[in-house]
């Protein structure tokens, strides 16, 4: 019954993102600033290839081609760590998006099984320690950055997602007898829910909204 539940908020928690999003262009203001392709320009020259025969360059490419002739040499030493910083985010936010469910997995099975809710307090700690920290870097990444609906509700979704985390680490801690407990088992399924939402919007920033079409 708990594992039916769960499935069926995971499942609204993605329908509702999905209707309430709205087109939007991504990123650092750079990204926005691409010369017209060579082809492009020559298109009304004689001899000129095609405009289709031009390679078309993915939004994600253009940006990591723009990330690499960034100039660095012009920051200061403080501006370029935190720019190094917040590259750092999306190596760091691969840990709370595999110990929440985890954890929810293990709290959820070990109502029954009382061996498979060993690992729980653990999980959850972990977890709930290294998502503020991707929070944080998910902000110093996006320093620079265009106003856009789809980075907005993805850097306050993730605050929100780091915010809870550190609260349910210092639950687990704090009371660890209450690890298989309803109370965290639907705190998990909620965390993890967003933590499937956050991930949409973040896929949708690097690859475009529609990056999940059928």
């Amino acid at each position: 019954m708990v594992l039916k539940r769960i499935a069926a908020l995971l499942t609204l928690w993605v329908v509702a993102s999905g209707l309430s999003v709205s087109p939007a262009g991504a990123h650092k203001k750079e990204r926005h600033q691409q010369p017209p392709p060579a082809a492009a320009q020559q298109a009304g020259s004689p001899g000129a290839a095609p405009a289709s025969a031009a390679p078309m360059a993915g939004h994600d490419m253009g940006g990591m081609m723009d990330d690499m002739a960034k100039d660095r040499s012009k920051m200061s030493t403080f501006e370029r760590f935190l720019d190094w910083l917040g590259r750092l985010h999306p190596v760091i936010i691969h840990f709370p998006i595999a110990f929440f469910p985890a954890a929810l997995f293990t709290a959820a099975v070990g109502r029954r099984r009382p061996a498979f809710s060993k690992p729980v307090q653990f999980l959850v700690v972990t977890g709930g320690l290294i998502a503020p920290v991707a929070a944080v870097l998910g902000w110093l990444d996006a320093i620079g950055a265009d106003p856009d609906p789809l980075l907005t509700v993805h850097r306050w979704l993730g605050t929100a997602v780091g915010i809870a985390g550190l609260a349910l680490a210092i639950w687990a801690w704090k009371r660890p007898e209450e690890d298989r407990g309803p109370g965290m088992v639907w705190a998990l399924a909620a965390i993890t829910a967003a933590i499937v939402v956050q991930g949409w919007f973040g896929g949708a920033l690097v690859h475009g909204i529609d990056h999940m079409n059928w």
